[in-house]
């Protein structure tokens, strides 16, 4: 009957596919494993959206053997037809794909014929193309995400109130609530504010500047950092830098919120600050890619009580109760408490602010001794002015002087370390300090290994899973070859974009290593079924199989071209995060298809004709028709 027979076809079509079928999603799945068993930075982001590619493949296998082929029995069995076949447009479409086709199969016997030459030609110009613009394009460790926020972070010198602290933050929101791009400030004068933790410091303020939507935060930052240069604020730093995603530390570089870190290490403190202002102010004058500022504070003026303990010891007092004085002089001490209502409120002694404003005065503090007696406090102990470190900043216990580095607008991380380290070099450190490694430059080059690691391994799992499936070696070796073509389609488009080698950039290479095949794996499998059904050569299957296999190979990639369109152009907010993925798929699937098309057939035929290379390992493949078997069984004695 009718439906039997459309049964019967949609499960020899399905049998037909299965192999390759099988075959492509299982290259799409074993790609990626290395993303789930190495863990760590790559593991901690992408995660989830591994997961979710992996499980949505392996859900698309089982639809295709099960769901599609019954569905195609069912409804092709419906006699009522759309007839969107006849439109003129899509008849028009159909007749040149046709006439495309038959012109692609002459063209590519021309291929075939001299494909050793064509072969050397491609690998000439797409290997030595790829190696030299694969130099020309800028690394990174992951794309700065549009946050909408710029944050604005200002140092001060030393000796700087907290009146003068506020009285510069404040023209400094001026400027800024004045921009056109700007909704609302935050700003804090005298220290910082994370969550619910406070930081107080009379020389640091900050603001967090949010601007409205679709604005380049990276153009309002340098413009506004010009803008605030031209204040001439004496040995203060203001620096603004797009907002960052908060949780995400790209190294273990003790400088938090920097694109750059420089670590000088000595043992002499004095000498240590005196080489790292050297080096900022080289760094200031010379670099033009970045914008750099110290993470510690300077030296600030401080008051120094030295008792001579001897006086001390005369007069029976004790460190405690001199420390007491003090601090009920300057901070004040609560003796009691006063009762109002239903609530205690503290009674806090201390001295005037203006008693206490010199040196001069803290000596004319009185002390009582056991006779009951005053003493001056200048009587038994030298008060004198210092300076002493802000902050102390240790790794392994050897002190440090942190350099912190902003990118300026359109600043690559490769560049700008590469501008700075030179600028570094040039520089006669003294005896005793040392440069120590970059933390940031040694994530970005783990990073740039990692993608010879993770491709390489991805690329092995993919051809030892082809090997086992075909129980060959040829045929996934010309599988495989695929590869190269579009890593480098991945390069060039990188090249052209201008897009930064990152993170996102070598998960995008790995999820291609996996999906470039697919279009090499249906064509090569059935070349093998013509060759093994029709007992023809190699050269005539592949000649035959290509052009069958040109609608199936064009429609699969066209969709998952235009399916990435969108993320390569890298719309919307937060966008930026994976559209180096969608640029390197994109770029890299759409030349090798092209390639594909020509440069495998070459390869088919070229190791098949190596000697060893004419028989597959293994038996040979046998398909049993259904009607030949059901010839079989009728004729078989009862």
């Amino acid at each position: 009957s009718p439906s039997i027979s459309l049964i019967l076809q949609a499960e020899r079509s399905s049998r037909e596919v299965e192999s390759a079928l099988v075959a492509s999603t299982t290259t799409n799945l074993v790609a990626v494993l290395p993303f789930l068993l190495i863990g760590g930075f790559f593991s901690l982001l992408f995660n989830e959206l591994i997961l979710t590619i992996s499980f949505a493949v392996a859900a698309s296998l089982v639809v295709a053997l099960t769901v599609v082929p019954m569905l195609s029995s069912r409804l092709l069995g419906v006699r009522w037809t759309s007839r969107v076949g006849e439109f003129w447009l899509l008849r028009e479409f159909n007749e040149r794909f046709e006439a495309v086709t038959r012109s692609y199969g002459r063209f590519l016997r021309v291929v075939v014929r001299y494909r050793i030459l064509v072969i050397a030609i491609a690998f000439l110009i797409l290997g030595g193309g790829s190696a030299f613009l694969s130099g020309q394009i800028p690394q990174e460790i992951l794309p700065r995400i549009n946050t909408g926020q710029a944050i604005l972070r200002a140092q001060f010198p030393p000796g700087t109130t907290l009146e003068r602290n506020r009285e510069i933050m404040t023209a400094v929101d001026k400027i800024l609530l004045a921009q056109p791009e700007t909704e609302y400030i935050f700003t804090t004068s005298g220290g910082f504010i994370f969550g619910s933790n406070t930081s107080e410091n009379p020389l640091r303020g900050s603001s967090t500047i949010a601007l409205k939507p679709n604005t380049d935060v990276e153009a309002f930052s340098e413009r506004l950092t010009e803008e605030l240069d031209q204040l001439n604020l004496v040995e203060t730093r203001l620096r603004l830098s797009p907002g960052e995603v908060r949780g995400i530390f790209l190294s273990n570089s003790p400088v938090r919120g920097a694109d750059i870190d420089i670590i000088l290490q000595g043992m002499d403190a004095q000498k240590l600050e005196e080489t790292g202002r050297t080096v900022l102010q080289a760094l200031d004058k010379q670099v033009t890619l970045a914008r750099f500022r110290p993470d510690a504070d300077a030296r600030q003026p401080e008051v120094q009580i030295r008792p001579d303990w001897e006086r001390v010891a005369q007069f029976n007092l004790t460190a405690q109760e001199i420390g007491d004085v003090i601090q009920t002089a300057i901070e004040g001490s609560v003796p009691t408490q006063l009762q109002r209502g239903d609530r205690l409120v503290d009674i806090r002694v201390q001295l005037k602010q203006e008693e206490i404003q010199r040196a001069s005065q803290l000596e004319q503090l009185p002390l009582l001794v056991n006779n009951n007696s005053s003493i001056r406090l200048g009587d038994i102990a030298r008060i004198e002015t210092d300076q002493a470190p802000g902050e102390i900043q240790r790794i392994n216990q050897r002190q440090v002087f942190l350099i912190a580095g902003t990118l300026n607008e359109g600043a690559s991380l490769s560049k700008a370390l590469a501008q700075t380290n030179t600028i570094l070099n040039q520089i006669d450190l003294p005896d005793g300090v040392t440069i120590l490694p970059s933390s940031i430059s040694q994530t970005n080059q783990q990073l740039q290994n990692s993608l010879k690691v993770l491709g390489g391994l991805a690329s092995f799992l993919v051809f030892v899973v082809m090997a086992v499936q075909y129980n060959s070696l040829i045929d996934p070796l010309v599988i495989m070859l695929t590869v190269p073509l579009a890593l480098a389609g991945g390069i060039f488009g990188l090249y052209i974009t201008q897009t930064a080698i990152g993170a996102t950039v070598v998960v995008g290479a790995v999820l291609l290593v996996g999906i470039v095949v697919n279009n090499a794996i249906i064509m090569v499998e059935l070349a093998n079924q013509i060759h093994e059904q029709e007992g023809i050569s190699r050269q005539r299957a592949i000649l035959k199989a290509a052009p069958q296999r040109l609608r199936p190979i064009m429609m699969t990639t066209i969709t998952t071209v235009l399916g990435l369109f969108p993320l390569a152009l890298g719309l919307g907010q937060g966008s930026e995060f994976l559209q180096p993925l969608g640029i390197v798929v994109f770029s890299g699937l759409s030349l090798a298809t092209l390639l594909t098309l020509f440069i495998i057939p070459c390869f088919y035929t070229l190791l098949h004709n190596f000697p060893g290379g004419k028989k597959r390992l293994g038996r040979r493949k046998v398909i049993l028709q259904n009607d030949t078997l059901e010839t079989v069984t009728s004729r078989s004695p009862r």
